[in-house]
This record gives structure tokens, sequence and C-alpha cells, in this order.
């Protein structure tokens, strides 16, 4: 389950109707109802809080994103990292996705423990005030 205070405009979730569950974007969130609009192929439906659930954060969603594998040194220190731009996703230990270090310019966060993809796009947001949608 994801909390509605998480969920914004743009954000990639798992919806889940009867047993069948897509993955999309949020274009819209109803506060007051409780629900969220969710665009998964050509199609769009209002799904309640309780029936979306994060995307688990993998190597294979970064290139969704835009983000490529990079050989240098110098940013990659010991570990893997993944550049858009100016932003850098710093791995310090090898395929370890649990231990994360954003650089944005001047601005760094390391997380520990799991991450989700809203909760990567949710930190690129608040870092580069741009949206991170899949490329």
């Amino acid at each position: 389950m994801i909390r509605l205070s998480e969920v914004k405009k743009g954000d990639i979730v798992n919806a889940r109707f009867e047993d069948v569950t897509n993955t999309g974007e949020v274009v819209q969130v109803d506060r007051e109802e409780k629900k969220a609009l969710v665009a998964h192929g050509d199609q769009e439906f209002w799904y309640d809080i309780d029936d979306l659930a994060p995307v688990p954060f993998n190597l294979s969603n970064l290139e969704k994103l835009g983000f490529f594998p990079t050989a240098d040194p110098v940013i990659k220190g010991s570990g893997t990292a993944y550049v858009r731009g100016p932003f850098i996703i710093q791995f310090p230990e090898e395929q370890n996705t649990q231990k994360v270090h954003l650089i944005y310019r001047d601005e760094h966060r390391n997380l520990n423990g799991d991450l989700y993809l809203h909760q990567l796009q949710n930190h690129y947001q608040a870092m580069t005030n741009m949206h991170l949608g899949l490329a």
C-alpha cells in the first residue's frame, strides 16, 4: 500500500483492479475522495488509494527513466553509478540498491533501505524542480 500523501501527479505506481495489476502514471489525485486517476496504455481509470502499490526500485527501471551507467571512476567511486544530465545516482556497494547516494550539483542525499520508484521521482523533483518521468 502507498500513502496518499506520497502520491503526486506523474508518479509511477502499480494499480490493482480485482486480480489485475497494471503499472501506470498518476494523472490526477483527488485527496478528498482518496482516489488517483492512473493512466496505463491508452486507458485511464480512477483507483482507490488502497488499490495502489509502489513499484519496487531496480536498476532496469533507471534506464526506462533515462539514466545510463557511467564508467567514469570519479563519479562511480568503488561501486556503480547512473547519470542523467547533472543528476547522479551512486550505489557505493555494487548491485546493492539498499544504499543509494543521490547527487545534484551541490546537494547530496543518502538513502538506506527499500526505495520505490515514486520515492525516487519525488527526490528527483525536490532536488531539481523538474519531473522525472519515463524516457
